[in-house]
C-alpha cells in the first residue's frame, strides 16, 4: 500500500496544481473579456455623446461621413454582444473542465483517505445562490443587457430595420439570382 501511496499523493499534488492553473486561466480570461467590454462601453459612449472624441472617432477610426448614422453603434454593439457570448461559452467550458478535475481529485482523495477539499466544500453549505449569482456567470449577461438597452435608446427601430435590410440584401442577391 505504501508503494502506491507515494505516486498517488504526487498525483494528488499534480491535480491540485492543475485545478489552480485552470482557475487562474479562467480569472485571466475574465479579466480580458472585462477589459474588452469596458473599452467597448467607452467607445460607445464616445460615439453616442456630443463630444470632440465622437467627431474624431467617426472621421478617423470608424470612417463615418455622417455623424448621425447608427451603423457604427450597431456594428460595435453586435461585436460586443458576440464577445459576451464567447465569454459566457468560455465560462461554461471552464466550469465543466473544473468539474471534471474536481471529480478526479475527489476520487484520489478517497484513495488516499484524506479529503481536505471535499471538507472545505461541505463546510460552505448551500451553494445554490453562489452558482446563480457568481461573477463569472453574471458579468457577460449584465454587459449584454446594457448593450441591448443602449441600442434601444440610441437607435430607432426604423433605422435598425433599414440597416438590417441593407446588410442582408447582398447575401440575398447571392441566394436568389
Amino acid at each position: 500500500r505504501d508503494a502506491l501511496a507515494a505516486p498517488t499523493f504526487e498525483l494528488y499534488k499534480l491535480l491540485v496544481e492543475e485545478v489552480r492553473e485552470a482557475r487562474k486561466a479562467r480569472r485571466e480570461l475574465a479579466n480580458v473579456f472585462t477589459t474588452i467590454n469596458v473599452a467597448g462601453v467607452g467607445l460607445l459612449g464616445s460615439l453616442a455623446g456630443p463630444s470632440e472624441a465622437r467627431a474624431i472617432l467617426q472621421d478617423v477610426a470608424v470612417g463615418i461621413v455622417q455623424p448621425a448614422s447608427p451603423a457604427p453603434l450597431l456594428f460595435i454593439i453586435i461585436a460586443l454582444l458576440l464577445t459576451c457570448l464567447v465569454w459566457r461559452t468560455s465560462n461554461a467550458y471552464y466550469t465543466r473542465l473544473l468539474g471534471a478535475k474536481y471529480a478526479i481529485l475527489y476520487s484520489v482523495e478517497t484513495e488516499l483517505g484524506i479529503d481536505p477539499i471535499q471538507r472545505e466544500w461541505r463546510a460552505l453549505g448551500d451553494r445554490s445562490l453562489f452558482k446563480f449569482f457568481s461573477f463569472e456567470r453574471l458579468m457577460p449577461l449584465l454587459f449584454a443587457i446594457g448593450y441591448v438597452v443602449f441600442v434601444a435608446y440610441q437607435v430607432s427601430w426604423a433605422d435598425a430595420v433599414k440597416l438590417f435590410e441593407q446588410a442582408v440584401r447582398p447575401a440575398m442577391s447571392l441566394i436568389r439570382p
